[in-house]
């Protein structure tokens, strides 16, 4: 008996351990963790009962208490004493992820905009890279093809799926848009069966076209440098359809190139 109450109160103090920790790494700090749990586990508890628990000053749970309700964490009672109250942890849990993807998201943002910044005023021109890496997470491929378009001075060679092709036109318009303005010709090869009226007039516009049906996605600037990535169907896993790989080979790239407008009658 004495054995099962002692495993029993260790695996109390493990479980609340480990979800302590569960909800820092989703954004909460220690102490909005540890007032998150005592309300989940004693509902309607007030602000001197939760001070007494946690061994904190009134003034720093109501602080606490704050910072939960303004994330929609915790709710409060209109009758007095108040009484406080914690969102299940399905709708607590949705929020803290949502907040961490928003700020994923925001970084993403921003490591595009350092790139391009430092791209256009000119800095590290002189930087040896490797032959070839990773990027990993759509925003992140998203970048890294918005900023080979942005860097082509001459021709994009593109092979595309037709969910790619289509892409081009939701996600590059505005970039396909000012390189062909600046003067670069664009080829594209892509399964034409199936691509919306509208989608097919836009590239046609923009871009040479001829129909070849592609398992990859491929964009080679200026025969210089490529980014390859798997499609959408060739892979099961979603996590491996959000990776490509850049490679900064002029040798490769410009093998690809020929292997591209080999499909024209002019190459």
């Amino acid at each position: 008996m004495c054995f099962t109450l002692i495993n029993g109160v260790e695996s109390t103090r493990h479980n609340s351990s480990r979800l302590t920790e569960i909800l820092k790494m989703l954004g909460m700090s220690d102490t909005e963790a540890v007032v998150y749990l005592i309300l989940l586990k004693k509902p309607g508890i007030s602000v001197s009962d939760l001070s007494k628990e946690t061994r904190l000053t009134r003034q720093r749970v109501y602080d606490i208490l704050e910072n939960l309700s303004e994330k929609g964490l915790v709710y409060v009672s209109t009758q007095r004493p108040r009484k406080f109250f914690a969102v299940s942890p399905e709708v607590a849990t949705s929020i803290l992820v949502r907040d961490m993807e928003k700020r994923l998201y925001d970084l993403l943002r921003l490591r595009e905009e350092f790139i391009h910044i430092v791209r256009s005023a000119g800095y590290g021109r002189g930087v040896s890279n490797h032959i070839s890496y990773e990027v990993t997470g759509r925003r992140a491929l998203v970048g890294a093809v918005k900023d080979i378009i942005n860097r082509t001075k001459e021709d994009l060679t593109i092979a595309a799926t037709k969910n790619e092709a289509m892409r081009i036109v939701y996600e590059y318009k505005s970039e396909i848009l000012e390189a062909v303005e600046r003067g670069v010709k664009v080829y594209l090869i892509t399964d034409l069966s199936e691509i919306p009226g509208d989608i097919l007039d836009f590239l046609s516009k923009i871009a040479s076209i001829q129909n070849f049906e592609l398992s990859a996605r491929i964009y080679v600037r200026d025969g210089e440098e490529t980014i390859i990535m798997p499609s959408e169907g060739s892979l099961k896993e979603r996590r491996w359809y959000d990776e490509g790989v850049v490679l900064n080979n002029r040798d490769i790239s410009a093998a690809l190139r020929r292997m591209i407008l080999a499909h024209f009658n002019f190459q």
